[in-house]
């Protein structure tokens, strides 16, 4: 990748800004009402298709929604990057997640905090044509292609289309979920009450300890009698309690409240940085790779292996899925997983040999379990092996959805289907893309 581009704040009109929003309400309406996001490329709806499987095979159902921050006002920020074909572009900004789940019709959880919600937009590059046969679902029907079969008319619904009409597509979604609001003003008001009430406690509870100590027969007659009297003095001293409390609480309150964030914005940094230690491993791993196949960037890796994992966690089978070559059974923690938010990823290990690659990453995620009927809320490391032969240039453009036979030249979907309908001949997986050799948690 390269020829690296910053957009801090994209205008309201900008055309990136745009589409942005549109694919933001186009997944909203995905995950309420089931309307598939025009936006997305082929393998991001496999994605979500297979997570609202895994869901309904589990009998629950889970909406999310997008709002704006209080602190954003809608602005967008963008990095733009190139390969040999393409312009990706990182866009997002900070929204308000809320994500419902509910068990036949029973909500069992229930959570709205400040995140982001960032997407891999892709465009051709300016003079460049993206191979005939790149994959791509038809705008209209929804039905599974190619470029070229689209642009001659889409064999289902043969509407024909013209270029700017395909792209951009949406090639990864990354859904973040910060927790609480660090420094948030409106909780200051609790901590004071909090303070104001637990000092106003403490002073009548002293008072009275204090009355007791001081007048030993007064303390006798209420053991006996269970009647505790409350003289004129008393009253007079309870009422300045409550001012002096007030101030108590604000004297004090004011430095908890700020002395809690502190100890949460520590908790969310350790969250964020969970992995730091892998980067150089990763780095040495993708410049390797670089300089063995110049289309190869850290870039597409990251966003490669993060979809990979999540078609793994949100299939209901894993090992049906032709990325799948895992000789051990999947762990029962993986399948419990319905929903991840990645903090980060890097390279523990690798080896290329006689043109084969293989190569361990740990995945850090907060991620939302469905054990027992109940929403299990944890911090995760997942590790995942996988594999890939190397001896041709990365395909940019690549999805199992819509795959060419080497054998006869047929297109099909190889996502689930391992032979050629057409010829039978085995489709030569790991020549084309990785696939993943084991996964553990």
């Amino acid at each position: 990748m390269h020829n690296f581009e910053l957009s801090p704040n994209l205008p309201k009109n900008h055309d990136l800004n745009k589409k942005y929003n549109r694919f933001a309400k186009q997944l909203s309406e995905w995950y309420n009402s089931g309307k598939v996001p025009e936006l997305a490329s082929q393998d991001t709806r496999f994605m979500l298709e297979l997570q609202k499987q895994k869901l309904k095979k589990l009998g629950i159902d889970m909406q999310i929604k997008f709002g704006k921050t209080e602190q954003n006002e809608g602005n967008v920020g963008a990095l733009s990057f190139e390969d040999s074909v393409f312009v990706n572009t990182i866009i997002g900004t900070s929204k308000k997640v809320t994500t419902t789940i509910r068990n036949s019709g029973n909500e069992i959880y229930c959570s709205s905090e400040e995140g982001n919600l960032s997407v891999v937009l892709q465009n051709p590059k300016t003079g460049c044509v993206p191979p005939a046969d790149t994959p791509l679902c038809c705008p209209n029907c929804g039905a599974p292609s190619t470029l070229g079969g689209l642009e001659d008319g889409c064999e289902f619904c043969d509407t024909k289309f013209l270029m700017d009409e395909l792209y951009p597509k949406v090639m990864h979604i990354f859904i973040e979920k910060y927790g609480k609001l660090l420094y948030d003003k409106k909780p200051i008001k609790k901590y004071i009450l909090f303070c104001s009430i637990g000092f106003f406690v403490l002073y009548i509870g002293l008072h009275i300890l204090k009355s007791f100590i001081i007048n030993t027969e007064a303390f006798r007659q209420f053991m006996e009698t269970k009647d505790f009297t409350v003289d004129k003095d008393s009253i007079v001293t309870y009422l300045y309690a409550v001012p002096a409390s007030a101030f108590m609480g604000v004297f004090f309150g004011i430095p908890a409240w700020f002395i809690a964030n502190i100890i949460e914005s520590v908790r969310q940094l350790a969250n964020v940085g969970r992995g730091g230690s892998t980067m150089p491993k990763t780095l040495i791993f993708c410049n390797k790779m670089h300089t063995l196949d110049p289309t190869f960037s850290i870039e597409y890796f990251r966003d490669k292996s993060t979809s990979l994992l999540k078609f793994m966690l949100y299939s209901s089978d894993p090992q049906e899925l032709n990325i799948c070559q895992c000789k051990k059974p999947i762990p029962k923690k993986i399948r419990e997983i319905i929903d991840i938010t990645y903090r980060n990823s890097g390279v523990t290990k690798y080896s290329i040999k006689n043109g084969v690659c293989n190569v361990s990453l740990t995945f850090y995620t907060d991620s939302l379990h469905y054990r027992n009927g109940r929403i299990i809320r944890s911090s995760d490391k997942i590790r995942m092996s996988m594999r890939k032969v190397i001896k041709k240039p990365t395909d940019l453009g690549f999805s199992f959805k819509a795959v060419t036979c080497p054998s006869c030249g047929g297109s099909f979907d190889a996502a689930n289907v391992r032979n050629c309908p057409y010829c039978g001949n085995d489709y030569p997986f790991e020549e084309n893309e990785w696939v993943v050799t084991d996964i553990s948690i």
